[in-house]
Protein backbone atom coordinates (compact mmCIF):
# COMPACT_ATOMS: atom_id res chain seq x y z
CA UNK A 1 0.00 0.00 0.00
CA UNK A 2 1.15 3.28 -0.86
CA UNK A 3 -0.36 6.67 0.26
CA UNK A 4 0.50 9.96 -1.75
CA UNK A 5 -1.63 13.46 -2.05
CA UNK A 6 -3.09 13.63 -5.78
CA UNK A 7 -5.50 16.47 -7.76
CA UNK A 8 -8.96 15.64 -7.80
CA UNK A 9 -8.31 15.22 -11.73
CA UNK A 10 -6.09 12.44 -11.33
CA UNK A 11 -7.88 10.29 -9.31
CA UNK A 12 -9.01 7.17 -10.77
CA UNK A 13 -12.75 6.94 -11.32
CA UNK A 14 -15.13 4.25 -11.34
CA UNK A 15 -16.03 3.03 -14.89
CA UNK A 16 -19.59 2.18 -16.03
CA UNK A 17 -21.01 -0.83 -15.37
CA UNK A 18 -23.93 -1.13 -18.04
CA UNK A 19 -25.20 0.87 -20.85
CA UNK A 20 -28.17 3.06 -21.05
CA UNK A 21 -31.34 2.27 -22.32
CA UNK A 22 -31.01 5.37 -24.47
CA UNK A 23 -27.40 4.21 -25.75
CA UNK A 24 -29.32 0.86 -27.27
CA UNK A 25 -32.05 3.24 -28.54
CA UNK A 26 -32.86 2.27 -32.49
CA UNK A 27 -32.95 6.49 -33.07
CA UNK A 28 -29.45 7.04 -31.53
CA UNK A 29 -28.15 3.89 -33.13
CA UNK A 30 -29.55 5.88 -36.76
CA UNK A 31 -27.88 9.14 -35.64
CA UNK A 32 -24.63 7.47 -34.49
CA UNK A 33 -24.32 6.23 -37.49
CA UNK A 34 -25.43 9.86 -39.49
CA UNK A 35 -22.83 11.64 -37.75
CA UNK A 36 -20.05 8.94 -38.40
CA UNK A 37 -21.14 9.13 -42.66
CA UNK A 38 -21.02 13.05 -41.66
CA UNK A 39 -23.15 15.55 -43.64
CA UNK A 40 -23.28 18.68 -45.50
CA UNK A 41 -22.79 21.94 -43.20
CA UNK A 42 -26.62 22.99 -44.83
CA UNK A 43 -27.51 20.21 -42.86
CA UNK A 44 -28.33 19.21 -39.65
CA UNK A 45 -29.69 15.89 -37.38
CA UNK A 46 -32.67 16.27 -34.95
CA UNK A 47 -33.79 13.91 -32.30
CA UNK A 48 -36.86 14.41 -30.87
CA UNK A 49 -37.54 12.89 -27.48
CA UNK A 50 -41.20 12.36 -26.26
CA UNK A 51 -42.74 12.08 -22.20
CA UNK A 52 -43.53 8.66 -23.49
CA UNK A 53 -40.01 7.77 -24.56
CA UNK A 54 -38.02 9.37 -21.91
CA UNK A 55 -40.30 7.13 -19.61
CA UNK A 56 -39.51 4.07 -21.89
CA UNK A 57 -35.94 4.74 -21.46
CA UNK A 58 -36.12 6.06 -17.61
CA UNK A 59 -34.87 9.47 -18.58
CA UNK A 60 -36.00 11.64 -15.84
CA UNK A 61 -33.87 14.60 -17.25
CA UNK A 62 -33.23 15.78 -20.81
CA UNK A 63 -29.63 17.05 -19.97
CA UNK A 64 -28.78 13.37 -19.54
CA UNK A 65 -29.00 12.88 -23.05
CA UNK A 66 -27.41 16.23 -24.30
CA UNK A 67 -24.42 15.52 -21.99
CA UNK A 68 -24.45 11.85 -23.31
CA UNK A 69 -24.47 13.39 -27.30
CA UNK A 70 -22.10 16.03 -26.37
CA UNK A 71 -19.27 13.57 -24.61
CA UNK A 72 -19.54 11.51 -27.48
CA UNK A 73 -19.21 14.56 -29.89
CA UNK A 74 -16.03 15.42 -27.98
CA UNK A 75 -14.44 12.39 -27.43
CA UNK A 76 -14.45 11.14 -30.61
CA UNK A 77 -12.80 14.67 -32.17
CA UNK A 78 -16.15 15.56 -33.99
CA UNK A 79 -16.70 19.15 -35.70
CA UNK A 80 -20.08 19.24 -34.93
CA UNK A 81 -21.92 20.99 -32.03
CA UNK A 82 -25.48 20.08 -30.23
CA UNK A 83 -28.94 22.29 -29.74
CA UNK A 84 -30.89 21.04 -27.38
CA UNK A 85 -34.37 22.82 -26.35
CA UNK A 86 -37.93 21.68 -25.20
CA UNK A 87 -40.91 22.45 -26.52
CA UNK A 88 -44.32 21.71 -24.88
CA UNK A 89 -45.81 20.27 -27.94
CA UNK A 90 -43.18 18.18 -29.29
CA UNK A 91 -41.20 17.29 -26.27
CA UNK A 92 -36.86 17.76 -26.01
CA UNK A 93 -35.31 18.37 -29.34
CA UNK A 94 -31.89 17.58 -29.97
CA UNK A 95 -30.04 19.20 -33.01
CA UNK A 96 -26.62 18.39 -33.77
CA UNK A 97 -24.85 20.31 -36.93
CA UNK A 98 -22.00 22.20 -38.09
CA UNK A 99 -21.35 25.37 -35.75
CA UNK A 100 -21.60 28.86 -37.27
CA UNK A 101 -18.95 30.06 -38.73
CA UNK A 102 -17.92 33.56 -37.31
CA UNK A 103 -16.96 34.72 -40.70
CA UNK A 104 -20.40 34.91 -41.96
CA UNK A 105 -22.18 36.58 -39.12
CA UNK A 106 -19.89 39.53 -38.88
CA UNK A 107 -20.96 40.13 -42.38
CA UNK A 108 -24.57 40.47 -41.73
CA UNK A 109 -23.93 43.38 -39.41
Amino acid sequence: MAYKRISIKSATKRRRQSTSKFERSEDWKLMQADIAKGFKSDTALQMVLTDEEKRRYNITNSRTVARFIRKYLKSNGLPYVLKSFHREDTGDIFIVRHPVSTARSNREG
